[in-house]
């Protein structure tokens, strides 16, 4: 059961098509504070998909979701993650790990605005900013 505070925050929402497991799989590998609190899958016959998920990554609660309906859209980098860290060995590996099978718009660098900072893509097209 999600607690009060869990079920009346605001938190950003990710949609993925036939996904979500596999998305959830790889924050709880990546994240190292990853925690799941609430998994519910659709009905039959889309019963092998994710209805909502909650999970929490540094602090922050999300959810993830199937949809089994095909949309025109998808994830757009215009949205992202931002993370403040105060490691940058942390950095790198998150940086990596997320990228992996994804995409790098800016690599691990100073530009000018912080000490070190990424930006990656996710092999699900959530993008997400490592900044210390």
């Amino acid at each position: 059961m999600l607690s009060e505070s869990l079920r009346r925050m605001l938190r950003p929402f990710i949609t993925l098509e036939g996904q979500a497991q596999s998305a959830l799989d790889l924050y709880g590998e990546v994240f190292s504070d990853f925690a799941l609190h609430a998994l519910t899958h659709h009905a039959a016959p889309h019963d092998g998909l994710i209805m909502t998920a909650v999970f929490e990554v540094k602090g922050q609660a999300m959810r993830v979701s199937d949809s089994f309906i095909s949309h025109e859209w998808s994830i757009t980098p215009g949205i992202s993650f931002f993370i403040d860290l105060e490691d940058e060995d942390e950095l790198n590996r998150l940086a990596a790990a997320l990228a992996e099978g994804g995409l790098v718009h800016m690599p691990a660098g100073n530009y000018g605005f912080s000490a070190l900072f990424a930006w990656v893509q996710d092999r699900f097209g959530v993008n997400w900013q490592v900044n210390i």
